[in-house]
């Protein structure tokens, strides 16, 4: 069962994440510098959160946005979008947040994080241990986005980290590929 104080930090943690994507963040992140343009390189590869708890290390071809970085929450993209074009692999466009919150007993399940954050149409759930995973559909964090994204809750340590994978409409990030990041994002995950 999902308290109410899992509640408030899921709703939290949704409002945090939409929030990233205001003041031009949003699509912006998913775009390729033309070259034309300078662009400052705020990549980092990890970083540790929750006060030093959990080393967040970002999927391979995405880096952490360091102008989006608090203790609870990173946002993440294709590493080229902030300036790392070395470290960009083949990733697919998408934004990648994770935000942390004290961990209760029980991860919550798909339904619970679905009502919790108002999602719909809830598929392909997969339940670990530790973890879930699962498609959802619900309001995009910025125009260009497809409703359909990627979900993923796993508790480590002390910390319950939340998940969301958004990319454009019929992009790699909101296929197969998209839980694929998430599973690999999440068995990366250490505590400190």
């Amino acid at each position: 069962m999902i308290t109410w104080s899992c509640k408030n930090a899921l709703t939290a943690l949704t409002l945090t994440s939409l929030a990233a994507c205001e003041n031009g963040q949003g699509v912006a992140f998913l775009q390729k510098p033309d070259g034309k343009a300078t662009t400052k390189v705020v990549a980092m590869p990890q970083a540790k959160m929750a006060f030093g708890a959990v080393t967040l290390a970002a999927p391979e071809g995405f880096c952490i946005d360091r102008t989006s970085l608090k203790q609870n929450f990173a946002l993440m993209t294709r590493c080229e979008s902030l300036g790392a074009p070395e470290a960009a692999a083949n990733a697919p466009a998408g934004i990648l947040t994770a935000s942390f919150s004290s961990a209760s007993a029980t991860v919550p399940t798909p339904s619970e994080t679905a009502a919790a954050l108002r999602l719909a149409t809830v598929t392909d759930p997969v339940i670990k241990d530790r973890s879930v995973t699962f498609r959802a559909s619900g309001p995009a964090p910025a125009e260009g986005l497809s409703e359909t994204h990627w979900r993923g809750t796993a508790r480590v340590g002390s910390q319950m980290i939340s998940l969301a994978l958004f990319g454009p409409k019929g992009g790699r990030a909101i296929g197969a590929e998209g839980r694929k990041i998430l599973d690999r994002m999440i068995s990366g995950l250490g505590s400190e």
